[in-house]
């Protein structure tokens, strides 16, 4: 920012011009403040116009490609689901093997904990 006076460089917080010593009002800082806020809003503008030029020339190169991609995965897709489904069905089939398996030991230790408790209840009513 200049001095309007002199037309001396000075930053926004000085109040006075260091070269002349003008005071500085009140609304030269408010213009000073508008100006900044136009150069801002000009220079996002622009940027966001490259922006938006820049993804206009890549959008058909990307689409392109999705394209080119698209039947890939389709047909990754399709060669995998046999695998997949198998998997899941042997682990299942794994999983209600491990049960059918575990089933008895479960039920005996059930039956021992049964027999226990029973017993420890006995005991705390002969006491």
């Amino acid at each position: 920012m200049n001095c309007s006076r002199c037309g001396a460089a000075i930053t926004a917080q000085t109040s006075t011009c260091p070269s002349c010593g003008a005071r500085l009002m009140s609304g030269e800082l408010d213009r000073l403040a508008r100006d900044l806020g136009r150069a801002t809003k000009k220079a996002i503008d622009a940027g966001v116009s490259v922006v938006d030029k820049t993804v206009k020339a890549v959008e058909p190169a990307l689409d392109s490609a999705a394209k080119a991609v698209g039947p890939a995965i389709d047909d990754f897709a399709k060669r995998v689901k046999p695998v997949a489904d198998t998997t899941v069905r042997v682990a299942k089939e794994l999983a209600d093997k491990a049960v059918r398996a575990a089933k008895p030991a479960v039920a005996k230790a059930a039956e021992v904990t049964e027999e226990t408790a029973r017993k420890v209840r006995q005991k705390v009513k002969k006491t």
